[in-house]
């Protein structure tokens, strides 16, 4: 009885690659939504405010972090003092520190800290577009043996 299956050697590994190249896709997406977060939309102003205090999240809330007070001016030069909670892994700014502030033209008394973490924010991007690659370099890779060996001539 004849195997109607063919060649099936490199399948597993095809797959697998093509699995990593959708999860990388993935991860990639997701990195690129965090830094869209931490550095605002391209519609949204940028302007340098000054810390003016900071103190812990309060034992009740659920998620942990720091909460900065800023001052900053908007583009009809008031000045708006507000606060943004930043999560325990967040900003190393201490009071009286420059800081740069992110707030939409459609509500200038929003305003947000452009927080640093030292480039982390860009390393799920980073990681997903490095697995992307790396699979895609190896589903090229299987194509190429598969076309390899339906071109070599048949053994007698």
């Amino acid at each position: 009885m004849p195997d109607f299956r063919g060649d099936t050697s490199g399948v597993s590994t095809l797959r697998t690659a093509l699995t990593l190249v959708i999860v990388g896709i993935l991860a990639t997406g997701i990195g690129v939504t965090f830094v869209w977060d931490d550095r605002g939309s391209p519609r949204e102003l940028t302007t340098t405010g000054t810390l003016t205090g900071s103190h812990p999240s309060a034992r009740h809330e659920k998620r942990k972090g720091t909460w900065y007070e800023f001052q900053y001016a908007i583009t009809d030069g008031r000045q708006v003092a507000t606060s943004f909670r930043v999560t325990p892994s967040g900003s190393l700014d201490r009071d009286g520190d420059r800081v740069k502030v992110i707030y939409s033209p459609d509500a200038p008394l929003d305003g947000r800290l452009w927080v640093t973490r030292g480039g982390l924010e860009f390393l799920p991007a980073a990681g997903g577009l490095a697995l992307t690659l790396g699979a895609l370099r190896v589903v090229i890779r299987e194509l190429l043996k598969r076309r390899r060996r339906r071109q070599a001539p048949a053994r007698a």
